[in-house]
Order: structure tokens, then sequence, then C-alpha cells
């Protein structure tokens, strides 16, 4: 049997000793239970990681979700202007003495389909028909003639497409020139007031020369316009 030294047999005799016994099983429990932790915590990362894969996204709350789309009889009906309207607004834009040549064209064709119907009711209360039809239909064959007052109304109508035909082509491309809205607009008034003069004399059998003088007044603004159209024209070649 080997010779332990003094120092040797004292360190073993304080090694066990109860209470480095109890410090080392303490020790030891204390380190098993450092490595359950951090073995339950990597596996319950592990599960929940992939209960977050395998569970469907949670759902926004409802303040915070997009509306849903509304059914298509549901839905509001559009306000935004037809293209017609756009491109009438940005043309009335453009041309300033736009709009009182629309409304004198406007005019002179509500004026234009009131001499129609007085054509029409003056054949009725004098039976004078053009077609033979008609003159069966309201009495027999023999007013399927012609009448004086009847054809003062032709004539009037006719004479209003021979101007006013003209005058819409040529107030139109007028507008587009850039004209004073003042001198425009005297234009368009001054053609307009003729031609109704012009039908009033017509229809009324005013004294001569009250129609020629109508007359020409129209066709004074007409000329200018056309000249302006021309010089225009002629500058761009």
């Amino acid at each position: 049997m080997e010779h332990m030294s003094p120092g040797t047999d004292a360190h073993q005799q304080r090694a066990r000793s109860p209470d480095n016994v109890g410090s080392r099983q303490g020790f030891n429990r204390a380190r098993g239970a450092v490595v359950v932790v951090v073995v339950w915590g990597g596996a319950s990362r592990l599960s929940l990681r992939g209960w977050a894969v395998l569970s469907p996204a949670p759902r926004p709350p409802a303040c915070c979700r997009p509306p849903a789309p509304l059914p298509a009889h549901a839905r509001a009906p559009c306000r935004c202007p037809p293209l017609s309207c756009v491109l009438l607004g940005l043309a009335m834009d453009t041309s300033p003495a736009l709009p009182a040549f629309l409304l004198c064209s406007a005019l002179l064709l509500i004026k234009m389909y009131v001499v129609a119907v007085i054509t029409g009711q003056v054949r009725l209360r004098k039976k004078a028909f053009a077609n033979p039809e008609d003159a069966l239909r309201h009495g027999g064959p023999q007013y399927c003639r012609s009448d004086p007052d009847v054809e003062r109304c032709l004539r009037a109508h006719r004479n209003d497409m021979e101007t006013i035909y003209p005058f819409l082509f040529l107030g139109l491309v007028y507008s587009f020139l850039g004209p004073d809205p003042v001198v425009a607009r005297l234009h368009f008034l001054i053609f307009f007031l003729g031609r109704l003069a012009h039908t009033v004399a017509y229809l009324g059998k005013l004294r001569a020369p009250t129609r020629s003088l109508a007359y020409v007044l129209a066709q004074l603004p007409c000329a200018s316009m056309a000249l302006q159209v021309a010089w225009e024209a002629a500058r761009h070649l």
C-alpha cells in the first residue's frame, strides 16, 4: 500500500465531506435542469414554427380589411361626362365665339322648322296638295293643285336653305380662326336678324324692298366671313 502524503489525504477527506457531496449533487441537478429547459425551448420553437407553417395566416381586423367589391346591380352609375361633352367643352374653351355661333345656328334651324310647319298648315287651309293621295284624303283629286300662298311658303323655305346652309359652314370655320368675340357675335347676330326679317317679309307679304333689304343685310356677314376664311386658307398654303 502506497504511502499518501498528508496533503492528499486531507483533500480526499474534504471531497468526501457531506457539504461537498451535497453541493456537487446540487450542481449536477441544476445543470440537468438547464439542459432540459434548453431542449424544451428548442422543441417549442420548432413546434410553433411548424404550426405557423401549417395554420392559415391570421385575418386582419375588419377595420383594416379592404372593402368587398359591390355586385354589378348595386354599383353606382358612372358620373363621367360623355366624350361628346368633353370635346364640346374643349372646343368652347378654344374658341370664345363658338357658343354664339351655336346659339344662332340652333335658332335659325328652329326657324326653318317653323316655316315647314306653316307650309303644311297653309296647304291644309287652302286645300292645295302636291300629291294625289293627300288630295283624295281631303276631298278629292281636284285638290291636287298649286296655290300662290303655298308657293310663297315654299319659296321662303328654299331661300332659307340657300343662305342658312352656307352660313353653318362659314360660321363654324370662322369661329376657329380666333376672331374677336365681339366682332364674331356681331356677324352672327346680323345674319340671324336679317334672315328673320326676310322670312317675316316673305310670309307677311310686306311691301318691297323690305324683303330684298333683309336679304342683303344677312349676306353681308356671310361675305365677310367667307373672305376671312379664304384669306387664312391662302395664307397657310
